[in-house]
């Protein structure tokens, strides 16, 4: 059989309250994960961290939209602007 799961589940109102602080402090969950994220790299030693350093940034694609009509597609290379 299948086991169950290890560890409790959280209860709605749990999951709730946990995800009220960076809702209350202003911020999106991705500027929120975003932060924690630079916490732990800025933890990181030495090795690590520039390990780390080397998937930074991002590279994507959008397309801009005026009056219901597609513009020409931008790609976006966030990892070019660090450097």
């Amino acid at each position: 059989g299948v086991a169950g799961p290890i560890l409790p589940a959280m209860s709605s109102t749990a999951a709730a309250n946990a995800s009220a602080y960076w809702r209350i402090a202003g911020m999106s969950y991705l500027r929120y994960s975003g932060l924690c994220a630079d916490m732990v790299r800025a933890a990181l030693k030495e090795a690590p961290k520039a390990k780390a350093a080397t998937r930074e940034g991002a590279y994507f694609k959008y397309t801009p939209w005026a009056d219901g009509v597609a513009g020409t597609p931008v790609i976006v290379d966030t990892k070019a602007a660090l450097k």
